[in-house]
C-alpha cells in the first residue's frame, strides 16, 4: 500500500484508482469523513475510477496511516487535517484536481480552498482545484449535541457487546429507518465491515470530534474562486447533519449549487435519502452526477 512521509514524520496512506488514466482525465480526490477509511470509499471509488484517476487515503492517526510518533500525541484540527492533503496532492505532482468531502471530509475541503486566505500562516496552494463536490456536510460548527455521529468519551470500560452497540447506533444514523428496514443485509455487511476494517483507533476518532467542534472559517468561504465549480449533495432525510446547512454553504461559497432533482443523467431522484448517501439509488445515478459535474 503506497504512502507518504509528511515533514513531522506522520504517515499518510493512500491508493490511486484508475491510474492508467493520469494524465487523461481530471484527478478525483475522495475525502472520508469522521472515524471512515478509505476502504469505505470501495463501493464507489471503483466505480468513478472508470472514467478517471481516483484518489483515496487515510486521515493522520486512522487506518493504515500512523501519527508523527508512536505515542499518537499529534494535535488534529479541521487545519491540520486540510494541510495533510494539500502536502499529499503536491506529493503526487498534480496541477489540477477535483475534490469530493463527505461530513468531515467536506470541512476538510472547505479549509483547503481557503488556505490562501487564513490570518495565520496563508498558504497558497501548489495546485489548482476546479472542481469541489460538498456531501452530506456543513460550513459551521453544529452546537446542538443531537446533530453530528454520537460518540462520545468516555472513562468507564466498555465490555464488547456495548462496544458493538455503540457502533450499531452510530453507524444506523447515518442511514434513515426506510432505508435500514429494506436493507438490512447490506447493513450488516457494513457493519462487520466497520468492526474487522482497517483501524479506526477510539483516540483518534475522539481528536477529530473536537476537531469538528472548533474551526471557523465560515468568513473566508466568500474570496473562493467562482471558476471552482461547486455541487452540494445532502439528503432530506441526514440524520447527522441537518438539512438547512445546505442553505448556509450555498448562501457563503460563490456558484455553489445543490444537485438538480430529475431523470436525467446527472441528476438524482429525490433528495428523501440519509447521511450515508452513496449508499441510496444506483451507483449509476451517483456516477453520472459526480462524472457530468467534472466535466462542465
Amino acid at each position: 500500500m503506497p504512502s507518504m512521509v509528511l515533514a513531522d514524520q506522520a504517515t499518510i496512506s493512500y491508493d490511486v484508482l484508475g491510474a492508467h488514466l493520469i494524465g487523461q482525465a481530471l484527478p478525483l480526490v475522495l475525502v472520508s469523513g469522521m472515524s471512515a477509511t478509505k476502504g469505505d470509499w470501495r463501493a464507489l471509488a471503483p466505480c468513478l475510477a472508470q472514467a478517471r484517476p481516483v484518489l483515496v487515503y487515510d486521515h493522520r492517526g486512522i487506518g493504515d496511516s500512523t501519527y508523527s510518533s508512536r505515542y499518537g500525541t499529534d494535535e488534529i484540527t479541521i487545519e491540520s487535517l486540510a494541510r495533510d492533503l494539500m502536502c499529499l496532492i503536491a506529493y503526487l505532482r498534480w496541477t489540477e484536481v477535483a475534490i469530493c468531502g463527505f461530513s468531515m471530509g467536506g470541512v476538510v475541503a472547505q479549509n483547503l480552498l481557503v488556505l490562501p486566505y487564513m490570518q495565520s500562516h496563508p498558504t497558497p496552494l501548489p495546485f489548482r482545484v476546479t472542481h469541489v463536490i460538498l456531501a452530506g456536510t456543513r460550513s459551521v460548527v453544529l452546537r446542538d449535541p443531537q446533530h453530528g455521529l454520537q460518540i462520545r468519551p468516555t472513562n468507564v470500560p466498555r465490555t464488547p457487546a456495548e462496544r458493538m452497540e455503540i457502533i450499531r447506533r452510530t453507524l444506523q444514523s447515518t442511514f434513515d429507518p426506510s432505508w435500514l428496514r429494506a436493507n438490512s443485509a447490506r447493513f450488516e455487511y457494513i457493519m462487520h465491515d466497520t468492526i474487522h476494517g482497517r483501524p479506526r483507533p477510539p483516540a483518534t476518532i475522539e481528536k477529530q470530534r473536537k476537531a469538528l467542534q472548533q474551526f471557523d472559517f465560515k468568513d473566508l468561504l466568500p474570496n473562493i474562486s467562482r471558476n471552482i465549480r461547486v455541487l452540494v449533495i445532502h439528503g432530506q432525510q441526514d440524520q447527522v447533519i441537518p438539512f438547512h446547512c445546505v442553505e448556509d454553504m450555498l448562501r457563503r461559497i460563490p456558484g455553489a449549487r445543490l444537485v438538480d432533482l430529475g431523470n436525467n443523467p446527472g441528476q438524482v431522484p429525490n433528495l428523501s435519502f440519509g447521511h450515508h448517501w452513496f449508499e441510496y439509488f444506483d451507483l449509476g445515478i451517483w456516477y453520472n452526477v459526480i462524472d457530468m459535474h467534472l466535466r462542465k
